[in-house]
């Protein structure tokens, strides 16, 4: 599959999550609904159409590109803390069964 088609695939599959038709897409992003609708069929987008959609869609334009940029944007958006803390834990030696133990004592202290 080449890469048109792997963006088209992509651009319908986040079109169909966000229950929208082409045409509803199209008069949120200026791009034809018959634009949208070749390009979802894997031709040829310009840089342009495709940032109009990826800005009515919410997602960045890199992320069509490739799947790293999604997983960087979902860390960005909440993960980076839970990483974060997580390293910091295993610098102070505090194993994930540590923290296990731990939640289950909180869990059994009296009320």
């Amino acid at each position: 599959m080449n890469l048109d088609e792997q963006i088209g695939r992509k651009l319908k599959k986040i079109r169909k999550e966000k229950e929208m038709t082409t045409r509803e897409v199209g008069e949120k992003s200026g791009v034809s609904y018959s634009q949208i609708s070749r390009i979802e069929n894997g031709h040829p987008a310009s840089l342009q159409a495709l940032k109009k959609l990826s800005d009515s869609y919410d997602i960045t334009l890199a992320s069509l590109f490739c799947e790293d940029a999604e997983v960087l944007e979902k860390l960005k958006d909440g993960g980076v803390g839970w990483i974060a803390l997580g390293k910091e834990m295993e610098k102070r030696g505090i194993t994930p069964e540590y923290i296990e133990h731990l939640i289950n004592v909180i869990r059994n202290l009296p009320r």
